[in-house]
């Protein structure tokens, strides 16, 4: 046997072999492309939601962003804290315990605390007020309150507002940004009257950042696709908004994981959330 000739083989064999794994290596830990709809695909798209009688009037945009899950966990907090926020310093509440939580009253107002961080507060003094509220005026006063109880969450963007004729109040949203991108979860919700707030909601979410690889996520018409699909052909639509971001259930666990989402936002006030991955609407 020729040895020279053999180590010679094995050699060029060896080498052969580091660089297919360096090749693979190095395609799956590059960036993943964006998934993007040719022209033709984006009309005959556009043309099925016109038929549809579903209009866009909102900004679409071309492509999504890769992504990878997002983890995310409840956020504890100091009970003692919060309640000395909501009912002021050296208030005696009474106090109960309830299924999962705690909750803590005074004559006018009431504070629940859950053990997952959850706050609830309701506020039934039967103040009035002589004037009506406009928009400007509600958002003041929730930005005021928050300051004055417990400050404004880092990351927290305001995302909605809502008026309700019935109690002349609104409803105004916060939302968590997280490195450019909601988290539909970790929100704050104020309900504020004439004669100030009567409602407040806090679920602020932990994040530990992402977990796993990027992956492609569908396009944003894809999504509006997909939603269409599940209503029925003599409802009209109007889309106002889509969006990108991070969406789960809450779940009995110190730790989970939130998909990728489009968030399709309706005319009616109606939001969908169809999972950037597989396509899917979200519950």
């Amino acid at each position: 046997m020729d040895w020279r000739r053999a180590v010679i083989i094995l050699i060029i064999s060896f080498i052969a072999l580091n660089v297919i794994l360096a090749a693979n290596l190095w395609l799956k830990e590059r960036p993943v492309e964006e998934f993007v709809l040719t022209p033709d695909q984006q009309r005959e798209i556009e043309a099925q939601l016109s038929e549809k009688g579903i209009r866009l009037e909102a900004k679409i945009p071309s492509c999504g962003v890769p992504q990878a899950f997002l983890e995310l966990g409840y956020n504890k907090v100091d009970a003692e804290k919060v309640v000395e926020n909501f009912l002021g310093k050296g208030a005696n509440p009474s106090t109960e315990l309830i299924q999962g939580g705690r909750s803590y009253a005074t004559e006018s107002k009431q504070l629940i605390i859950m053990d997952n961080g959850i706050i609830t507060y309701f506020n039934r003094s039967g103040d009035s007020a002589s004037k009506g509220l406009s928009r400007e005026e509600a958002e003041s006063k929730a930005l005021e309150f928050m300051r004055s109880h417990g400050g404004l969450p880092k990351e927290a963007v305001l995302n909605s507002v809502t008026y309700d004729d019935k109690t002349e109040s609104f409803l105004i949203e916060f939302v968590r940004k997280y490195d450019g991108f909601f988290v539909a979860n970790s929100y704050i919700d104020i309900l504020v009257s004439p004669s100030g707030v009567k409602n407040y909601y806090q679920s602020w979410l932990n994040i530990y950042g992402y977990k796993g690889k990027k992956r492609a996520v569908i396009s944003p018409l894809t999504a509006i696709l997909r939603m269409a699909s599940e209503k029925n052909n003599d409802e009209s639509m109007v889309i106002t908004g889509v969006e990108q971001g991070f969406y789960s259930k809450f779940y009995d666990a110190e730790r989970w994981q939130a998909a990728p989402v489009w968030k399709i936002k309706l005319e009616s006030g109606d939001v969908y959330y169809v999972n950037a991955y597989t396509g899917e609407l979200e519950q």
